[in-house]
């Protein structure tokens, strides 16, 4: 509470108590908050620690109420472990950009004359057969239309 010269005041008992229904909230819970940000910080060393972290992280993300939930905090954190460990780890194999562009429009169900507006389709058939190469502005536009990350389509 604030006076009128804006000393504040408190009722110490009050704050005594939260103070303490706070640390014993902290020390019941203490374990599993270390756990959790172990899980969050703490490098992945195996694929049983991925696949371990990976059950927790989306245990949390279920029971988390909204994206400002506190889980959504230690979920993020556990998935930038998972992507460093993929990352370092997992070798992805990489596709030409023409398998890229075939596999997208077949998961999509867009034939060849859909893509006008990136290039014609004597030139999508073109790519898809190997024929020529895509350039910078039909990369462009096929990440547009498609909504995916140019380097996609850079092989």
């Amino acid at each position: 509470m604030l006076n009128r010269n804006s000393v504040a005041t408190f009722d110490m008992d009050n704050i005594g108590l939260l103070f303490t229904q706070i640390s014993e909230i902290i020390n019941n819970f203490s374990n599993d908050f270390n756990t959790l940000q172990h899980y969050a910080s703490i490098p992945i060393r195996s694929e049983k620690e991925l696949l371990e972290r990976a059950e927790v992280m989306d245990e949390l993300a279920d029971r988390a109420t909204s994206n400002n939930d506190i889980a959504m905090l230690f979920v993020n954190a556990i998935a930038d472990r998972i992507e460093e460990y993929e990352d370092a780890n997992l070798n992805m194999p990489t596709l030409k950009p023409n398998d890229v562009l075939a596999g997208l429009m077949k998961l999509k169900n867009v034939k060849q004359i859909d893509l006008d507006g990136v290039a014609k389709q004597g030139v999508i058939s073109d790519l898809l057969n190997e024929k020529r190469t895509m350039n910078i502005k039909q990369i462009k536009g096929f990440s547009k239309f498609f909504s995916v990350p140019t380097s996609l389509f850079m092989g």
